[in-house]
């Protein structure tokens, strides 16, 4: 069947003896013919086209894309150079006189084809009045004709710039004659002769991508000339390179507009379906194959377009009712009428079922459509004949003759067993057998028809051997090893089957039919002529084990293994040793200043066997690793594959020496230790020693051990397996351990603290710069490297780096997901709650801040029931209230920080800090009743904490002028007395920023409550305290200054440096004055305070 994928095997070819079987290649239209418009083709300046292409012309693939905005084209017409000359280009007489003709474009005025009716530019159907010319306006008489209007004559400028820049065009002058239609553009861009001509000159010159965007540019100046579009879809085929996707949605604008001009050119249809399909815009194919099959009715080959393209979407149901439509026409026609639908349609239809999963009623309508094309439609009581096939004996005898309604000689025996079409007659087979194991004779006797043990040259076999394939899969799904066997060992003579999944499943036949030795070599011979099969070797490892070969098993698991990690590696490491490797040539001949050290290789004796790096190829999987490989070819892959220790502890070198000119911000200097330091970490993180599957593995060393318990697993089910069992093979011959002494604690000689100043100091550097996506990538790589991950010191180095990171990034999102983790690791303590509201204050924005976000809520939130619930219980409550607090907190937090033995750490008393973050954070999104109640459990147990009493003073405060408010006055006085409280206990600081703090918040309250009299008091004792600040930090420079006293203290100092509010207080009291026209009081604040 062609075009749909069987349960069993991945391809089908539809061939038979029976002349009416067409296979998929008789359907796949012929490749485009490789067309490029040169100079010496011949092409109408005004029209644009030689002759219109028809679809067929065109190469597509299937698949699918979204009809584009029709601006698309000005992407093309960015950058039009002047080319270079190409005197080697030649054109012929017949281009020659049709470039010197200009003629009139006819823009948009073509006519449209009667069978569509009139169109507008949008597609829609244009009214006409009846009885009415077509060119007189709506309401009758003399009015505007409809239509787009005639273009205008080209001035005498245009046609003389045209003429001159054709001349220079013949002689080859082309970038002459570039600079002269660009300038007839300019003058009348709607001519398309003008942007036809650029295109040319473009194609002559081999510059294919700006001669297609001059003609896409000027395909819009001929939009219903279908030709036009035509020649601009075959360019963009012609230069499609890598980037295909974007091509073939330019050729679907194209060829929309091609339809919109005339929808009955189904070619360009099919085309467009076509290319819809390989853009992977399955849904837009099948709804164009439906709009072809509406316009073509029980057309066969949209039919099968269409069914592909439905398996795709696996909507089999609505293919199915598309076929049983057409099959209903067909079948009411006489069979000499019926041409189209053939036996292929048959398979295909049938293939349905399968997918279906409706076996029985697929072998009901193969039988009766094959009556049907074998002549007897009428013979409908062989529908009755359920059990078997005997229909489709190739004799009358013994089964067919003993039905009684049968009438020997009535038909010819054509007309049954022997005009079956093989493929069919194997799907019969492969049906029955899904029905059951009860039906394997019937199975068996249809699979006979391609007779298996026929070996000449002329046997079935070379021509379907798809079919024998079909048949083993299908018995070998059944259980029928043996009879499977039968099918698959002459499919090994041939070269298109005998393939690595053929020998795979010969060989599970053989297992289970219990031959080792023809399973063994099947295995070995998938295993000889496949090097990266992973799945053979684990099954022979799998295969020697049960046997007792233990070492042999070894040998095979070890090769999976390696096969498996090299997997997931694709290629990196010798592209990141390829960068060091290069580098180091670059600054080793600059500092010779010859050519002597651009050809280093590596270090001396790097051709001996006994030359190695510290990190030993990854090749080297276990203690057991018995290698196939050549001594030569390792060699020849650790030279290719890795980078000598000498070149690394040489870029080392040259990395601290740029160190200092970096750090003082020299853009040389900084960029060469960027490069450096990115090439010395690709070679760290291409060690997969140090970044293992399973985190909890710790750093083994560079031992074989070490990196096979490291190595990440690509096939995850398949090399578990192989793991399993390696671990299996090595207790059975006692892996002796890894002894902790011999870990080494440096690679390349440079130890991993040095290493790990690299990462971060690399991290910082590409912050500096902006470029955090490299900077995060960097840092979460250090965190994630073994050596590093289990040492709670260098991990706090790693996340204190990564905020000190977003802080200069400006990135709030990352700034509280390091925050979250600080929480986490260092759960309870007091320190992490402070980082993260420090954190959260220093950047983002204050109206849409991650602080008071859904996720930091429920996280903080989780924070608090952790440490109530793992809070001791009070003996003095009684044993309800202790039952009733174990049901409150059914939703348990986890607890994150362990300690040495890793037990949970506990909280040991409630955190106020936390309950006013979390107070905070509620406050932040305006809940404030709910914030209240945090801050009253901080309250009771700090009623003393001055910040505790400020929020709950504001907190009443901002509730009060809330809407919902119930009682304000209420509200404001409860506020205000927290307030006077928070004033006794600030008041009595020696601080004077602390006693201006508490001016500042009470100037602002009274301010907020419209008390500007109050608030004005306020704001001027805050400024009168800023004099005595600044008295006090002037001290504090004098004293720092002098040498230390023995027995000074430091710490009453701490205080000068404490937040000022005085050009807040200057600048609320300027806006005070300024709002009560009190300017020239608002001047001398300004003048005093705010000026510097």
């Amino acid at each position: 069947m062609e075009g749909i994928q069987s349960n069993t095997t991945e391809q089908h070819r539809y061939q038979s003896t029976h002349p009416d079987i067409s296979s998929a290649s008789q359907q796949a239209r012929p490749p485009m013919a490789q067309y490029a418009v040169a100079g010496n083709e011949d092409v109408d300046m005004v029209s644009g086209s030689e002759s219109e292409p028809s679809a067929s012309d065109t190469s597509y693939g299937y698949g699918g894309h979204d009809y584009f905005s029709r601006s698309r084209h000005q992407r093309y017409s960015n950058g039009l150079e002047p080319p270079t000359d190409d005197p080697d280009f030649h054109i012929s007489e017949g281009s020659l006189s049709e470039l010197e003709s200009l003629e009139e474009p006819d823009q948009v005025g073509e006519d449209v084809d009667p069978d569509l009716g009139l169109y507008d530019r949008r597609g829609r159907r244009a009214r006409q009045s009846i009885g009415r010319p077509y060119n007189l306006g709506a309401r009758g008489g003399k009015g505007i004709k409809r239509g787009p209007r005639k273009p205008l004559e080209p001035s005498l400028e245009f046609k003389n710039l045209h003429s001159e820049a054709t001349s220079a065009f013949i002689d080859a002058d082309y970038e002459r004659a570039t600079v002269l239609v660009k300038q007839a553009i300019q003058i009348n861009p709607e001519m398309f002769a003008a942007h036809s001509l650029l295109s040319e000159i473009f194609l002559a010159q081999g510059q294919k991508d700006k001669a297609l965007a001059a003609l896409f540019s000027g395909a819009h100046t001929r939009p219903k000339d279908p030709s036009v579009w035509m020649k601009v879809a075959k360019l963009i085929l012609e230069r499609a390179g890598e980037d295909r996707t974007s091509s073939l949605q330019d050729v679907v604008y194209c060829y929309s507009r091609v339809i919109e001009i005339d929808q009955k050119n189904y070619d360009i249809r099919f085309e467009r379906a076509a290319i819809y399909r390989e853009l992977g815009h399955s849904g837009k194919a099948a709804q164009e194959y439906e709009r072809l099959l509406k316009d073509l009715p029980h057309n066969t080959t949209v039919l099968r377009l269409l069914a592909e393209t439905y398996i795709d979407l696996n909507e089999v149901d609505k293919a199915k009712s598309r076929y049983d439509e057409s099959i209903a026409y067909y079948t009411s026609l006489s069979l000499e009428e019926v041409t189209d639908f053939t036996w292929s349609d048959v398979n295909i239809y049938v293939e349905f079922f399968s997918y279906l999963n409706d076996y029985e009623q697929g072998i009901f309508m193969l039988k009766s459509l094959s009556r049907w094309l074998l002549g007897r439609k009428e013979d409908v009581e062989w529908d009755n004949i359920v059990e078997d096939d005997r229909e489709f004996d190739a004799e009358d005898f013994p089964r067919r003759a003993d039905i009684t309604f049968f009438v020997p000689n009535q038909y010819p025996i054509e007309a049954y067993g022997a005009g079956l079409p093989l493929e069919l007659r194997v799907k019969l087979g492969i049906y029955r057998l899904k029905l059951g194991l009860q039906y394997r004779e019937e199975a068996l006797s249809h699979f006979s028809w391609l007779n298996p043990d026929d070996s000449s040259e002329g046997s079935l076999l070379y021509d379907f051997g798809d079919l024998f394939r079909e048949a083993g899969d299908a018995l070998k799904d059944a259980k029928l090893y043996q009879d499977a066997i039968q099918f698959y060992v002459p499919l090994q003579r041939t070269n298109e089957y005998a393939d690595t999944c053929l020998f795979m499943s010969t060989a599970e036949c053989y297992i289970a039919c219990e031959n080792d030795e023809a399973a063994e070599n099947c295995y070995l011979t998938v295993v000889e002529y496949d090097e990266n099969n992973i799945e053979a070797r684990a099954k022979l490892a799998k295969f020697y084990e049960k046997l007792g070969l233990i070492e042999q098993a070894l040998k095979y698991v070890n090769e999976a293994i390696e096969l498996g990690r090299q997997e997931s590696i694709p290629r990196r490491r010798r592209r990141f040793g390829s960068r060091a490797l290069q580098l180091a040539r670059e600054f080793r001949s600059t500092e010779s200043g010859g050519s002597a050290m651009a050809t280093y290789e590596g270090p001396i004796g790097a051709e001996n066997e006994g030359w190695r790096s510290p990190a030993p190829p990854p090749s080297v999987s276990g203690g057991l690793m018995t290698s196939t490989v050549s001594v030569s070819k390792k060699r020849r892959l650790a030279k290719e594959e890795y980078v000598g220790t000498d070149h690394i502890r040489y870029l080392y070198s040259k990395l601290l020496d740029l160190e200092p000119a970096m750090r003082e911000g020299q853009e040389d200097a900084t960029e060469d230790w960027l490069d450096i330091a990115d090439a010395l970490l690709r070679d760290f993180r291409s060690n997969r020693v140090f970044f293992p599957m399973q985190r909890h593995i710790m750093f083994l060393g560079y031992s074989r051990e070490a990196q096979r318990k490291a190595g990440r697993l690509k096939s995850t089910t398949i090399m578990d397996e192989v793991e399993e069992m390696a671990g299996r093979l090595q207790a059975t011959l006692g892996t002796p351990e890894i002894d902790p002494a011999t870990i080494p604690n440096d690679y390349h000689s440079i130890s991993f603290e040095q290493w790990l100043d690299i990462f971060l100091e690399y991290a910082l550097v590409l912050s500096g710069q902006g470029q955090s996506e490299e900077a995060y990538d960097t840092l979460s790589a250090a965190a994630d490297a073994s050596v590093w991950y289990h040492s709670k010191l260098n991990k706090f180095q790693i996340y204190t780096c990564w905020f000190t990171c977003a802080l200069r990034l400006k990135d709030e999102e990352t700034l509280s997901n390091i925050s979250r983790w600080f929480m986490k690791e260092y759960q309870f303590v007091t320190d992490t709650y402070r980082l993260f509201a420090t954190l959260s204050r220093l950047c983002g924005d204050p109206r849409k801040s991650l602080f008071h976000s859904s996720p930091s809520m429920k996280f903080m939130l989780r924070q608090i029931k952790a440490i109530d619930y793992t809070l001791p219980d009070d003996p003095l409550r009684p044993t309800q209230a202790r039952l009733t607090r174990a049901s409150v907190f059914q939703e348990r937090a986890t607890l994150t920080t362990r300690d040495e033995s890793g037990q949970p750490i506990p909280a040991k008393d409630m955190d106020v800090p936390l309950l006013v973050l979390y107070g905070h954070i509620l406050y932040a999104g305006t809940s404030f009743t709910n914030a209240l109640n945090y801050f009253f459990r901080a309250y009771a147990l700090a009623p003393e904490n001055p910040v505790v009493l400020l929020s709950i003073g504001l907190s009443y405060i901002h509730h009060s002028l809330k809407r919902q408010s119930d009682n304000r006055h209420y509200l404001i006085m409860q506020g205000l007395s927290f307030m006077q409280e928070y004033r006794r206990v600030r008041e009595t600081s020696p601080i004077p920023q602390e006693r201006q703090e508490v001016e500042f918040n009470f100037a602002r309250v009274w301010q907020m409550l419209g008390l500007t009299h109050l608030a004005v008091q306020g704001y001027q004792r805050c400024l009168a305290l800023g004099g005595e600040i600044e008295a006090e930090r002037e001290k504090f420079k004098k004293r720092k200054n002098t040498p230390a006293v023995a027995g000074g203290s430091g710490p009453p100092d701490k205080g000068a440096w404490m937040e000022d509010f005085t050009r807040e207080a200057s600048f609320a009291l300027q806006c005070l004055y300024s709002f009560n026209g009190e300017t020239k009081l608002a001047k001398e604040v300004t003048d005093r305070w705010l000026v510097i």
